[in-house]
């Protein structure tokens, strides 16, 4: 889902060379760290790029990536040159860009440090973001598609939704008409209340010294903190009726209160999962995006169900790991394509 939108439609297709790169990265660099620990020395580390093969793995792909993204960075260069000689410059354009996408925004975020992007740094830069988004994303996205089965009456009110804004704004989606989409936004968040990735969010912070707060509580020095976000988005004073799926909670809290929080991307005192302040995920809004045209794409395009041998309260369809809860990637659903697309 976040490729095409991270390296373009050059090398974002379905079955592109870039998907299986990145996948096979991902799954490399969150196994080879743990290895990587368990067999080296800290002294040793940097031997594990010649003698681990998760490692090796890592900086063969990163080499591909680098041959595969010279030819897209270069042509971002160029549009963004092009548009600079029209005098619509990154910072001050009149006119919408050739590209949009995470290559684009990398290459502005150096130009505007006054850096050069090389391949390489592009390719690590993009890695790492893939990283963070590929199984989270899909996971949140499978979650959401769960709860829309569980409630068709309030599927048919976001199509409804979908299609009076889609036909306000000529069908073009941007930043703005997708923001409109209240009731879908409420739902989202209201399926990550629900169906948390994590049970707690984690903040990778470990105090070096003891710490005591005025009201005694005592943090003491050598702990990894983390914060309860699956238990608080369960708390009764915080959410009422909490086992409750209310599709309408958090438009509701929208409207009583401010409309500048409780978004699915907003960072606010009743839901913990994107984090808080100045560490709090940076991609929640590309993440929100993302997952919103997918959501327009799944639901005009297709209708969906649980397959007749998934019984309501036999078949788990959430699936405890450690800290994680995940949605069943093997779970089957029944899509049927609309003859006539909404």
């Amino acid at each position: 889902m976040s490729a095409c939108a991270i390296v373009g439609p050059e090398l974002g297709g379905l079955d592109s060379e870039w998907q299986s790169l990145s996948m096979n990265y991902v799954s490399a660099a969150l196994s080879a760290p743990a290895k990587v620990r368990n067999k080296y020395p800290r002294w040793l580390y940097w031997l594990s790029r010649y003698t681990n093969d998760g490692v090796k793995t890592m900086w063969k792909h990163r080499a591909r990536a680098r041959e595969l993204l010279t030819p897209i960075l270069q042509n971002r260069i160029n549009a963004t040159e092009e548009l600079k000689a029209q005098g619509k410059g990154a910072t001050k354009r009149k006119g919408p860009r050739k590209y949009e996408d995470g290559v684009q925004w990398l290459l502005d975020a150096h130009t505007a440090r006054n850096k050069s992007l090389t391949p390489d740094q592009l390719a690590q830069d993009l890695f790492v973001i893939m990283t963070a988004s590929i199984h989270s994303t899909s996971g949140a996205g499978l979650a959401i598609l769960f709860d829309m089965m569980e409630h068709p009456d309030t599927q048919s009110e976001i199509i409804q939704e979908i299609l009076q804004t889609r036909s306000r704004v000529q069908g073009v989606w941007t930043r703005k008409s997708l923001a409109d989409l209240k009731l879908l936004d409420s739902f989202m968040r209201e399926s990550a209340r629900v169906h948390a990735l994590t049970q707690y969010t984690a903040v990778q912070r470990i105090p070096t010294t003891s710490w005591t707060f005025q009201d005694g509580l005592e943090i003491p020095a050598g702990f990894t903190m983390a914060f309860p976000s699956y238990h608080r988005n369960f708390d009764p004073d915080v959410h009422p009726d909490p086992n409750t799926f209310d599709a309408q909670r958090h438009f509701r809290k929208r409207q009583q209160f401010t409309t500048h929080k409780y978004h699915f991307a907003s960072t606010a005192e009743d839901m913990l999962n994107w984090g808080s302040g100045r560490h709090a995920c940076p991609g929640r809004f590309f993440a929100q995006e993302t997952l919103k045209l997918l959501l327009i794409h799944l639901l005009t395009h297709y209708e969906f169900k649980h397959a007749p041998e998934t019984k309501e309260e036999e078949t788990p369809k959430y699936l405890p790991n450690n800290m994680f809860i995940v949605p069943d990637p093997a779970l089957p659903i029944l899509l049927t394509e609309r003859k006539v697309p909404l």
